[in-house]
């Protein structure tokens, strides 16, 4: 008998339908306790999936496949299956997972908007990571921001990437996707404009055990969210290597001039920074660690 793990999908405001992060909440639970059975997930309620969802899903899989003899997706319609082979997701777990959709007939559409999408991409090393980085540029160039915007951001996601890998030290790596979006802009307050998400999953040891390896944040590390908030200040890094530790830092504040904001999600801890308050809450535990960072621009 095969076991369903179900998703929190809210039902009613502008998030309605959506997979994010916080959606797969009541999975990464469950799947704490899988120990060989066969399991599903059920996505039937999804209606639209996010750069966070699709990270968080990859990361969920990552982590639940080695734990289940087989692991299933329920999906309903056809614009969520057909996103998702969009963004490569079949690509990675289409001969990993068991699925109700035909993938095949998925693959044969012909894609489009190239321009404001970075797919989901499994990465292990550095040397990958110009690549991911080309192309958030690209987006980001394509949206508008200007040269100097683009750098600043770009220099900073290389960063975090790294950390990822560094940090991420799981079989599977790290995951990345991007996608710009009209009129769906979050941050500190919804309103109608455009707005870029970029979303960074690792499988590592988690931001708490990082910050952990430097004594001198011992104090800083009782909690997971502690250890989150110190790790949004500049200059923060785990190696204490000089030069490091500004990636988060900078990324937030860059996002925070737009409207935007910088998530950071590790352990049972979740933080997410606004620029004029930072809000703490204590979470399901995630293995490893997440970003998620919106950078808006009204129209």
């Amino acid at each position: 008998m095969k076991t369903l793990l179900e998703l929190n999908i809210r039902r009613r405001g502008a998030m309605s339908g959506v997979l994010t992060l916080g959606s797969l909440d009541p999975t990464f639970t469950a799947a704490m306790k899988v120990r060989g059975e066969p399991v599903v997930l059920d996505l039937r309620l999804v209606e639209f999936v996010e750069p966070s969802g699709i990270c968080g899903l990859a990361t969920l899989l990552e982590f639940l496949i080695p734990r289940s003899n087989e692991v299933g997706l329920m999906l309903s319609g056809h614009n969520v299956p057909a996103y998702l082979e969009r963004m490569n997701f079949f690509r990675i777990f289409g001969d990993r997972v068991k699925t109700n959709t035909d993938v095949t007939a998925l693959e044969e559409r012909r894609r489009g908007n190239p321009g404001t999408l970075q797919e989901l991409v499994n990465f292990h090393s550095e040397e990958e990571i110009p690549g991911i980085i080309g192309r958030i540029s690209e987006i980001l160039e394509n949206k508008e921001y200007r040269l100097r915007e683009r750098a600043a951001i770009c220099a900073t996601l290389s960063e975090i990437c790294a950390n990822a890998v560094e940090h991420g030290a799981s079989p599977f790596g790290a995951y990345a996707a991007v996608q710009a979006y009209q009129h769906i802009v979050s941050g500190g307050r919804e309103r109608r404009g455009e707005e870029v998400l970029v979303a960074i999953a690792d499988g590592g040891i988690g931001v708490r055990d990082t910050l952990s390896r430097n004594p001198k944040y011992s104090e800083y590390t009782k909690t997971d969210n502690d250890s989150l908030r110190h790790a949004l200040k500049m200059g923060v890094s785990g190696t204490g290597e000089i030069g490091r530790g500004g990636g988060l830092a900078v990324v937030g504040q860059i996002a925070v001039r737009t409207g935007g904001s910088l998530s950071l999600r590790s352990g049972a801890g979740r933080v997410t920074f606004y620029g004029d308050r930072t809000n703490s809450r204590n979470v399901p535990f995630f293995p490893g660690t997440f970003v998620r960072v919106s950078l808006p621009r009204k129209v």
